[in-house]
This record gives structure tokens, sequence and C-alpha cells, in this order.
């Protein structure tokens, strides 16, 4: 049986995964944002950018600004299993909506992207023992 990690320490591992994934997103917002405006390529998969931005934006909130831990954990917990299945999806389809403007391609740099911000969360929310419980929240039994 695996170890669970203290309240305390889950908080600060949820909260920092959420404010790594939040630079992340940020990172892979950016750059691909700008070299499309320069390609005059945005208007096919901005979508795709409009997503990671919205990660972005949950991640720093999770991270940085949330009450409690629960918004870290459902971060965390939902980045594992959209970007999980996108990341092996992506090896076997070349993206989802291709042709609209509505497209997400799933080129080898994004499924890299997606899964290292899956095995991560995977890892963290499997170590927890699906358990993130803040210092504030009293004991249950």
């Amino acid at each position: 049986m695996a170890t669970v990690a203290p309240p305390a320490r889950n908080v600060r591992l949820f909260r920092l995964y959420c404010r790594v994934a939040a630079f992340l997103f940020a990172g892979f917002t950016v750059y691909p944002v700008i070299t499309k405006l320069v390609d005059h390529r945005l208007a096919h998969d901005w979508v795709h950018s409009a997503l990671h931005l919205l990660f972005c934006l949950l991640a720093v909130y999770a991270g940085w600004f949330a009450r409690d831990v629960w918004a870290a954990r459902w971060f965390t917990v939902t980045v594992g299993a959209a970007y999980g299945v996108l990341g092996v999806v992506g090896w076997f389809v070349p993206g989802l909506l291709l042709g609209t403007p509505v497209a997400i391609p799933l080129d080898p740099v994004a499924n890299v992207f997606h899964l290292v911000l899956a095995v991560p969360a995977i890892l963290l929310v499997a170590a927890s023992g699906g358990r993130a419980r803040d210092e504030r929240t009293p004991p249950r039994g």
C-alpha cells in the first residue's frame, strides 16, 4: 500500500504542480501565437491556443489564488486525464477537427507537451492516495 503524504505536503505539491503548469501553459500559448501571427496562420487553429490560455489562467488561479487545495487538486486531475488522453491519442491521429477554424493539431511537439503535463499530474494524484486535504479542513473520523 502506498504511503499518503501528510496533508500539508499534499497542499504544497498540488499547488506547486499548478504553478509549474501555469508557466508551461504560458510558454506554449505565447510562443505559438507569435509564430502563427508572423506566418499568418493563427486563423487555422486559434482554439488550440485559446485552450492553452484558459488552462494557464486556471493554473494561476489554482496555484496562487484559490482559498483551499481543492481547485489545485481538480486542476491536476483534469490535466492528468485530458492531457494524458491527448498525449496518447496524438501519436495515432494528426489532430482533432482539422480543416476547421477550431482545429487542434496533435503533432509530436504537442504530444510531448501534453505528456509532460499529464504524467506528473497522474503520478501526483496517485501518490496522494486521491486525497488533497487543506490544513484548514478537519480530518474525517
